[in-house]
């Protein structure tokens, strides 16, 4: 990967700096880009294939959906220092980074982690000198699906109570062209979301509330309204237990389902910001965070000896036409057409499924489908009057059930 000289503008820090004893980088010193060679280790299963980049944090760099062959995550083709980050700088590089243990990238996503192999993953240790904290994740894929599993377990090894934030920011394109397309769309299950940061006048400033999906008439389901760098929590999606994106172009989405007990959904946005300040190409990206705090400003705790733990799962869905709805086994659309819906409904692992529409308490409409990763089931029903929902019956029960 070609990669920017940035380890030779490191600055050493004094105990006085609040990041000491992470360095600050002297961007004027900062080298051009040549070729660098990195450790990958690729997990695969029939569905999904993923590289991780122990030396640069431990990331995710490379996330494929085979059922489509697209690469979902943003490829960025320099490692660049970016001015962006709690330390003052920050490699934008793509993929999933665990920022930890602060907000706005974390303090160690430039460094090396810990590795080993696991059965169907990889494990991943990384260390933070200033608090003394460790972070563990396991990345795993489960055989026969085509979810993403993320382990996350944080631990205070020290003598000493410990603040800190752990979010994993996954940087995302869902398109062909490196770049998100006109026609992506968000999936947040809430009424109202909290701005981080804008570069919109016209919207409310940091800490200030807006109406979701549609403020001031302006629809930000749809990425063409967010028309300068704007980032948004939505801790509200931590009740329904999912959040992602689906772009309508390329007909590709993504979900992330985590435990209600992980209350950090953010997404951001570059809106206008030029790209010559992460990338050298002109490509774009958007993000998606998960974290275990609501906000940036909320910050969890662990005494001596304490940590914690939690599994959240990320897949990828197509063909769907967008969804409206998800959990851990599948996502479901329901749109309103006339006196009738269309329904959409894709699950993480192939199945026979009963798929049953209803119209405040009428069954609309029922079907039997074979469903699975790429291959989703879609029909139109009507009839009844109410409000529309959907229940998925799979072999051992009800896998989804929309509210």
């Amino acid at each position: 990967m070609n990669t920017y000289d940035w380890e030779r503008a490191l600055v050493p820090t004094t105990p006085d700096d609040p990041i000491y004893p992470h360095p600050r980088l002297d961007f004027g010193a900062v080298g051009g880009p040549a070729p660098r060679s990195y450790r990958a280790v690729f997990v695969q299963n029939e569905y999904v294939q993923l590289v991780v980049l122990p030396d640069l944090g431990g990331r995710i760099l490379r996330w494929t959906d085979r059922t489509t062959g697209r690469q979902l995550f943003y490829a960025n083709p320099v490692v660049k220092p970016t001015h962006w980050g709690y330390r003052g700088w920050w490699l934008a590089t793509g993929g999933i980074e665990w920022a930890f243990p602060t907000e706005e990238h974390g303090l160690i996503e430039y460094r090396p982690w810990a590795y080993r192999l696991i059965r169907d993953g990889v494990y991943l240790r990384g260390v933070d000198d200033r608090t003394g904290m460790v972070a563990e994740v396991t990345v795993r894929l489960e055989q026969g699906t085509s979810r993403v599993l993320i382990s996350p377990r944080i631990s205070n090894p020290t003598t000493e109570a410990r603040s800190f934030q752990f979010w994993a920011n996954g940087m995302l394109t869902l398109s062909d062209l490196n770049a998100p397309s006109g026609d992506l769309t968000f999936a947040l299950p809430v009424s109202e979301v909290i701005v981080h940061s804008t570069g919109d006048g016209s919207l409310p400033g940091p800490g200030g509330r807006m109406t979701w999906p549609v403020h001031n008439g302006r629809d930000f389901r749809r990425y063409g309204e967010w028309h300068s760098y704007l980032g948004v929590f939505a801790p509200q999606a931590a009740e329904a237990g999912f959040a992602g994106a689906y772009d309508l172009q390329t007909d590709q989405g993504i979900v992330r389902v985590a435990p209600s007990s992980i209350r950090g959904v953010k997404i951001f946005c570059l809106g206008d910001l030029p790209p010559d300040l992460w990338t050298d190409d002109g490509s774009r990206y958007f993000e998606l965070w998960g974290g275990l705090t609501a906000t940036f400003w909320d910050f969890a705790s662990l005494g001596p000896g304490q940590s914690v733990s939690w599994t959240e799962y990320w897949y990828a869905v197509s063909g769907m036409g967008g969804y409206t709805w998800a959990n851990a086994e599948g996502a479901v659309r329901v749109t309103p057409l006339g006196d009738g819906a269309e329904v959409a409904v894709e699950t993480v692992q192939p199945m026979a499924i009963t798929v049953v529409l209803q119209r405040g308490s009428e069954e609309a409409a029922r079907w039997s489908a074979e469903v699975g990763p790429g291959r989703p089931f879609r029909a139109v029903g009507g009839g009844g009057g109410g409000p529309w929902t959907v229940r998925v019956i799979g072999p051992r029960g009800v896998l989804i059930q929309t509210p």
